[in-house]
């Protein structure tokens, strides 16, 4: 990974070989599938022996990439890319949690991420917690042998909270808590949340890392690749909430001028 600033890697980033052709642009790899060269190469692709493609529900050229530059913005190891920003909060929410474990939660968050804790998780015996997470010692008091989960955004959807991430990731590792943080009002140009002790950063990528209001999408973003990979085939995979290629194109075109 190069060291390049900012403005660059919007451009630059997660680029591992030139583009075909010679093109100034990746091309969309508009494709449900992929061909083998012989059945050694199927078995070598089904065994991750190979990072070849087969089917774009899984993987694809234009996503990878998308998901490569966001995770070198993000100062991640890895990235996936979702259908929504909806679809990546769900799945990683869903990802952390199971019957009898609780999440604690800001007091305030973006509405469907707002139902999906108070009415969804619920149906699945996952109860939750709301907290003013702006206050440390509430987030202190609320945490019990059953919280797996800190969940917030920073700043918040709609009042614009801003949450002292280094501190509550500080406490969440303290009693063994993972912590998930939506930087989509941020956005990567002035917030990296792994950097402050998240293990988990998610995007709505409709707002400011598409730019021009013309794809719906999410992406999640870790510095723990197994978790990448779990979170890849057993989540985004198995709830089928994948991004078109030709969206996430379109997102690195907008992540180019994110830096204006």
């Amino acid at each position: 990974m190069k060291n390049y600033r900012f403005d660059t890697k919007t451009i630059h980033g997660g680029i591992t070989k030139k583009n075909p052709e010679n093109a100034l642009n990746p091309p969309i790899f508009q494709t449900s599938t992929f061909t083998f060269d012989s059945i050694d190469h199927v078995e070598k692709v089904m065994s991750f022996e190979s990072d070849d493609y087969v089917y774009t529900r899984g993987n694809n050229p234009t996503l990878r990439l998308f998901e490569n530059r966001m995770a070198e913005l993000e100062h991640g190891k890895g990235a996936v890319a979702f259908s929504s920003g909806m679809a990546a909060i769900s799945s990683v929410l869903f990802s952390f949690l199971k019957p009898g474990d609780n999440v604690i939660v800001h007091k305030t968050l973006y509405g469907s991420s707002y139902s999906v804790v108070t009415k969804l998780l619920p149906e699945y015996n996952v109860e939750y917690k709301i907290v003013d997470l702006t206050n440390t010692e509430e987030f202190q008091k609320a945490i019990d042998e059953n919280t797996k989960l800190v969940y917030f955004e920073s700043p918040s959807n709609p009042d614009l909270s801003i949450i002292d991430i280094k501190a509550i990731a500080q406490i969440a590792q303290n009693k063994g808590l993972k912590v998930v943080v939506d930087n989509t009002f941020a956005s990567p140009y002035f917030q990296n949340p792994l950097l402050l002790g998240a293990d988990v950063v998610v995007h709505s990528a409709t707002k400011y890392i598409c730019g021009h209001g013309d794809v719906v999408g999410g992406v999640a973003v870790s510095k723990n690749n197994d978790y990448i990979q779990s979170l890849k085939f057993e989540y985004m995979c198995e709830f089928g909430g994948t991004m078109s290629p030709f969206d996430a194109w379109l997102l690195l075109r907008g992540l180019k001028t994110l830096g204006i």
